[in-house]
């Protein structure tokens, strides 16, 4: 499941140097801080994450000494700037700021209102450019989603440049974890005692929040990105247990918090988050049984079957849960009753968002727009633009991100994104990443929230999206920095130095 790792590559015995530890303290705290805010679905803790994330990178380009580590002397990354301007990453993510920007300065439509409805006037724009609408910053517009999408460049950057060891990333999983295990425990005592708002004295309005989330669809990929990387570190924390690197019960932490992550995941009620869930199982109990079976070893011990039985009883406990619940089991049997009547509403909105695409499938309708032109396509379908009670619904988005991002970006738009994500997956795959259990369950863990993001608005939670991003690039860091031979390379320099 896991390779061994190298002794003499970052030992124990080293310390981080300072300005690598401040960035790992930073990035951790920005992570730490994107689910306690709410999901950072606010102007207020989005603008704290750009800030955040500009601090980052701060600390992240500025110089390093070759004596910031006594023992290995990495001049490659005495130069962060121009690090970052050979990845092609960088390009195509400045490429689509750039775009974005485009989108906002160019509008198209100008959002106006009044007391009693809201509407789009067309303006003079440069058509052959990439437009937007001009909406109000606090209702979403092109602005609004760079500031999130800024933030994200900004922490990728300073992570790729700046974090040069194991240990900043295996601080910062640890984190990570631990802070999820406690948003989980919320929402367990949430459901307990029940709360009838977040942290017991904010009252969103949604009244299926769960732990620090206002929308259970939010909360539910979120914790499933957590529980992989969990289950990762458990069994990490396992393997070296059985090769005695670690004391025994190493793991039991992280079991732990796996545990509070999946309760949660089940007290969402979120359908999709569920089926996740148990997919994400199925996937590691199957990646543990075919790594003991491939193990060429005379006899086993029955510890090293340990991590299967977890997985296995985690399975058969959440199956339970899910059924003896009255409102999950009653969520599934109406999907099953009758799916064409229970996915209505998503089927025809679909259909709208796809002839919205269509009506601008070049350069897209901009970024964070979608809610102001939605109406249009709507319209011509009764079942979801008419409310049950009076007036019209409002669709702030698709409930699907495969669709939604076109629709914004259009063709021109969304060929960056597709390209860092397909550049990516060349990369886990370049990097062997089913060899080590870590970037495995994290690379699974990011797949299933991406198939989730086909149903709905996944992507949309910047809490999701900036966390997801960052585990897939420390997914693919975290196998190239223990590979052997990347340690040998190191102690070889260490070796010339001394």
């Amino acid at each position: 499941m896991s390779v061994p790792e190298s002794p003499g590559f970052s030992p124990p015995s080293v310390p981080l140097p300072q300005l690598e530890a401040a960035l790992v303290g930073v990035v951790a705290l920005h992570l730490s801080f994107l689910p306690w805010a709410l999901g950072t679905m606010h102007i207020w803790s989005q603008l704290m994450s750009l800030g955040l994330s500009a601090l980052g990178l701060l600390l992240a380009v500025l110089p390093r000494g070759e004596g910031s580590n006594p023992r290995v002397t990495l001049s490659h990354w005495s130069r962060p700037v121009l690090t970052l301007m050979r990845s092609p990453i960088v390009w195509l993510g400045l490429g689509l700021l750039v775009y974005v920007s485009v989108q906002g300065l160019n509008s198209a439509w100008r959002f106006a209102i009044d007391a009693n409805s809201w509407w789009l006037d067309e303006v003079a724009h440069v058509s052959w450019l990439p437009s937007g609408v001009d909406a109000p910053f606090s209702r979403s517009n092109p602005w609004r989603a760079l500031t999130i999408w800024g933030s994200l460049g900004l922490l990728l950057c300073s992570v790729t440049i700046g974090f040069q060891r194991r240990r900043s990333y295996l601080t910062l999983f640890i984190i990570l974890a631990s802070n999820a295990g406690l948003l989980g425990l919320l929402g367990l005592i949430q459901r307990l005692s029940a709360a009838k708002g977040i942290f017991w004295f904010y009252v969103p309005s949604n009244d299926q929040f769960i732990s620090s989330f206002i929308y259970p669809n939010h909360a539910g990929p979120y914790f499933n990105l957590m529980l992989a990387l969990s289950a990762g570190l458990a069994l990490r924390a396992f393997d070296r247990t059985q090769r005695r690197l670690l004391p025994r019960g190493s793991a039991t932490f992280f079991v732990g918090c796996a545990t509070f992550v999946a309760i949660a995941i089940v007290l969402s009620h979120s359908r999709m988050s569920i089926a996740i869930l148990l997919l994400l199982m199925s996937l590691m109990g199957l990646a543990v049984f075919w790594s003991l079976i491939r193990r060429r070893q005379p006899g086993r011990s029955r510890r090293q079957f340990l991590p299967l039985l977890l997985v296995v009883i985690g399975f058969l406990a959440i199956g339970v849960l899910v059924v003896s619940g009255s409102k999950n089991r009653e969520r599934f049997i109406r999907v099953a009753s009758d799916p064409s009547a229970q996915t209505l509403d998503r089927t025809l909105l679909r259909q709208a968002a796809v002839d919205m695409l269509g009506d601008r499938w070049v350069w897209g309708w901009g970024a964070g727009c979608f809610r102001h032109a939605f109406p249009l396509f709507a319209q011509k379908y009764p079942e979801i633009y008419y409310s049950r009670h009076a007036g019209t619904k409002y669709w702030e988005h698709a409930h699907c991100d495969l669709l939604q991002f076109p629709v914004e970006l259009g063709a021109v738009g969304i060929t960056p994104v597709l390209s860092i994500l397909g550049y990516s997956v060349y990369q886990l795959r370049r990097c062997r990443f089913w060899q080590n259990s870590v970037s495995l369950c994290i690379a699974m863990g990011c797949a299933l929230v991406l198939l989730h993001s086909a149903v709905d608005f996944v992507f949309q939670n910047p809490a999701v999206l900036l966390t997801w991003s960052l585990l897939l690039l420390a997914a693919i860091r975290w196998k190239k920095l223990d590979s052997p031979l990347r340690a040998r390379r190191f102690n070889q320099r260490a070796d010339v130095r001394s």
